[in-house]
């Protein structure tokens, strides 16, 4: 076996792009949602702690099926699980046309959408992390770009969708664009390298790179699922994957609501989420690199920190340029969180039950994401004012800015 095909080109290379832009379908969609949350509480006459609800509900369904997308992907490989994904997701934006009561948003997007969102990141990420052991940072840093570059495209594109056709056809639109774009794309993956002959990029030099970086690229322990979920740098994890989804799912979902209260225009407050989107592109690769050189402790430091005080500075923005700078900084440190996690896991836990332990890990990120929008939907409806949420949103990153200070690398699964 060895690194590269005939071509030239590792293969690797062919599954980072595919799982890029299967992200970027699934995650431009879903994180559009905020643009769709001022239609639906206006047209349908609904609160926003009733639309955040719904979001929540699909944030759990998608973090409690993680688990369950690891551990099929361990045992069937990604295009399975993707497959799942795009069919049950696409069929939940179909069935948004049809909504008329709050109990049906729930079912339909909460539920379905949730489901099919549940196996989508584990099994790429995870897949990923299989095909590089060399440049694992950097290749899920390209991996997960797709996400904030479907946030970038999609949040503006579907405001243009709704303007010019309304919101129903709009999530009729993006059900077509999960099958046209992500079914055949999807036929690309391949679980492991040595289904196409290969070997994980970089393997024979892992002992000599070791020693030249901050921390091992890659973990000479195999943890199993249960040996991983009782440490202590497990349950610490867990609440720094839960801190970050708390707060960046706040701010997509109500960012143009939040905007729309001080005047701001509606094209403008979806370009501001894009903004998030897209300035997540470069602290994924830029962070996710950075992190195969200084650490991933030092890379979640810098993320989480950049998070917490862009939230502060939310609570001052009034005019465009502000809203435009929150979201280039505060979405450069949240891409930076995406690819540390899964890359953290394979340095400390190793590959056997990668999927498993990445997949109960999210879990964490789904109970995070739930809560944030919800808790803000319910601040604003009870109070008229987001503030209160947007602090709680910064101590929480700072905590998880805490937690990034004092973690550490587990001992052997003998001693864990």
């Amino acid at each position: 076996m060895s690194n590269k095909p005939k071509s030239g080109i590792f293969y690797g290379w062919v599954i980072v792009a595919a799982g890029c832009l299967i992200l970027f379908v699934e995650f431009g969609s879903q994180y559009s949602y905020g643009v769709f949350l001022t239609e639906l509480c206006q047209n349908l006459d609904w609160t926003k702690t009733t639309v955040s609800g719904a979001y929540s509900l699909f944030y759990i369904c998608h973090g409690v099926l993680s688990f369950i997308a690891g551990s099929l992907n361990d045992r069937h490989g990604p295009r399975f699980t993707l497959m799942l994904s795009l069919i049950i997701m696409s069929a939940g934006y179909a069935l948004m046309y049809i909504i008329s009561a709050a109990w049906q948003l729930f079912v339909f997007y909460g539920i379905i959408v949730g489901t099919g969102f549940g196996f989508c990141f584990v099994p790429i990420t995870s897949t990923v992390s299989r095909w590089f052991v060399k440049r694992r940072g950097t290749a899920l840093g390209i991996t997960v770009a797709g996400i904030g570059l479907g946030t970038l495209v999609m949040a503006p594109l579907n405001q243009f969708f709704i303007t010019e056709f309304g919101w129903r056809i709009s999530y009729l639109i993006l059900a077509g664009l999960l099958l046209v774009i992500g079914i055949p794309i999807s036929r690309l993956m391949r679980f492991k390298p040595s289904e196409k002959g290969l070997l994980p990029y970089g393997i024979k030099d892992t002992a000599n790179e070791n020693k030249q970086y901050a921390q091992p690229l890659s973990s000479t322990l195999d943890f199993s699922l249960k040996q991983a979920i009782s440490t202590t740098q497990f349950r610490m994890l867990s609440l720094m994957y839960a801190s970050y989804p708390f707060a960046i799912q706040m701010v997509l979902v109500h960012l143009k609501a939040y905007a729309i209260d001080f005047s701001i225009a509606e094209m403008t407050a979806a370009i501001a989420i894009g903004l998030v989107g897209g300035a997540s592109i470069g602290g994924r690769i830029i962070i996710g690199s950075l992190s195969d050189r200084i650490g991933r402790k030092a890379a979640f430091l810098i993320s989480y920190l950049l998070m917490a005080v862009m939230m502060l500075w939310l609570l001052e923005a009034r005019q465009p340029w502000q809203f435009y700078l929150f979201s280039i900084i505060f979405g450069f440190g949240y891409g930076g969180c995406v690819p540390l996690f899964p890359a953290v896991i394979s340095d400390w836990f190793g590959e056997r039950s990668h999927g498993s332990i990445l997949g109960m890990l999210t879990i964490a990120l789904g109970i995070g994401g739930a809560i944030g929008p919800l808790l803000a939907g319910y601040v604003y409806d009870t109070t008229g004012s987001y503030n209160i949420a947007i602090i709680i949103g910064a101590v929480v990153l700072f905590t998880a800015m805490g937690c990034s200070l004092v973690i550490k690398a587990p001992h052997s699964p003998k001693q864990a």
